[in-house]
């Protein structure tokens, strides 16, 4: 077995040596997506790690609770994606610049974090606000490198690798994290976190002119006009496509974001929830990253959305009926399918966004895409709590049901064409 596995990973480096578009696509996506796990990570450290050190060090959850306000920035980019596209700053290439800088930023605030472990919450919010913008920042500006310079016919391999980093990330800061915190203490913890995502930064670094349009002819030329958002909106075709995927990611995202209140609604130990649950989910994104990649290529986007569209489809009854029979086991298997299904229609549809935003300001095109859909889901997710108490978790996955249903033919009108 292991003198097959080397054979295979020799015979792997050897078609690199001699196919050199293979290689330079290979460190494209390794210097990408060591970033997007870093970003990853930050979302996890957001999302589970800050809130759960916060109550461990003594804080009362409602204080704890406004930490994920945090995740403000990382919607509303679209907001300052133009200036991305617009300044160039005056050292490495015009997206390594902001990169760098970004990073670096979110390194020293992590490093300050370290060493104010008894600052107030207010201030650790301002801390942590700062950080997260610059990190969020910096994800835009690695989206429009990816947008120049991954070739098209690797987008779909991009997106699904992009999906296994945040999956790596968010499981590194939702959980190890959390776990080393309580070993090595705070301080220590945090100045690993600076260390982890200072170190993600260096494989990028060999990326330097490939943004370039004098080396790169899939770069557009700089835009001396300015990047608008406003360019966007005003064309039919581009505000039809921002306004389906909005919906799209309004059905979608409420169906996974609250899949975990269920479990407790219907006597799921917490303990569990996060063990199971917290695990599985990301392990199942990770799982459809793989899947997704030969799906696509073999498949078609149109025939793979609908094969996750199914999954998400069954993991919704499932969690309808693991509520309405008080069972267990098929609601956890429900919760975590759903986020497999899901992830694997919007990797899906962040193949489409990497074309559609290959233009004269990617920066600013990604950032509408991905911003404003997922800031209206994420409104959308806040509506569907306060719905849920009105009716019952069995009439709100029915519902979901058909949403995903009627979003499928939406999707269709996307996904079918060849734009």
């Amino acid at each position: 077995m292991l003198g097959k596995t080397s054979m295979q990973r020799e015979g792997l480096l050897a078609a690199m040596r001699h196919n050199p578009a293979l290689r330079q696509n290979s460190m494209i996506l390794f210097g990408l997506n060591a970033l997007y796990v870093g970003f990853g990570v930050v979302m996890g450290v957001v999302n589970g790690g800050m809130p759960t050190v916060m109550r461990a060090q003594g804080i009362d959850i409602a204080t704890a609770g406004w930490i994920y306000l945090l995740y403000l920035p990382f919607g509303l980019t679209f907001l300052w994606a133009p200036v991305i596209d617009r300044i160039r700053l005056p050292f490495l290439s015009r997206r390594l610049g902001w990169i760098v800088t970004m990073q670096g930023i979110a390194v020293l605030g992590i490093a300050v974090v370290a060493f104010n472990e008894g600052a107030s919450p207010l201030a650790l919010f301002v801390f942590g606000f700062g950080i997260v913008v610059a990190i969020a920042t910096m994800d835009i500006a690695l989206d429009a490198l990816a947008v120049q310079v991954v070739s098209p016919d690797w987008r779909s391999v991009a997106s699904a690798t992009k999906l296994a980093a945040l999956s790596v990330g968010t499981m590194l800061g939702g959980g190890v994290f959390v776990a080393l915190s309580g070993v090595l203490g705070w301080q220590t913890t945090f100045l690993i976190l600076a260390g982890l995502l200072g170190l993600l930064l260096c494989p990028v670094l060999a990326l330097r002119g490939l943004d370039d349009p004098r080396f790169n002819p899939r770069v557009a030329s700089e835009n001396s006009g300015g990047a608008s958002l406003m360019r966007l909106l005003r064309t039919p075709v581009l505000r039809m496509r921002l306004f389906l995927l909005t919906v799209a990611c309004c059905i979608m995202f409420p169906l996974v974001g609250l899949n975990r209140l269920m479990l407790v609604d219907i006597g799921v130990p917490i303990g569990e929830i996060g063990w199971i649950v917290g695990t599985l989910g990301p392990l199942s994104m990770l799982v459809t990253s793989a899947v997704s990649i030969p799906l696509m290529r073999y498949m078609g986007l149109v025939r793979s959305m609908l094969v996750f569209a199914a999954l998400a489809f069954v993991a919704l009854l499932a969690m309808a009926y693991g509520f309405s029979f008080e069972n267990h086991l098929v609601a956890i298997v429900g919760a975590v399918a759903i986020g497999a299904g899901v992830s694997g229609i919007y990797v899906i549809l962040a193949t489409k966004i990497i074309g559609w935003s290959a233009g004269t300001q990617p920066a600013t095109d990604y950032a509408a895409y991905y911003g404003i859909s997922r800031f209206g889901s994420t409104l959308m997710t806040v509506a569907a709590a306060q719905v849920v108490p009105l009716v019952n978790w069995g009439l709100f996955y029915a519902a979901g049901a058909a949403a995903l249903f009627a979003m499928v033919f939406l999707l269709l009108t996307l996904i079918g064409r060849n734009d």
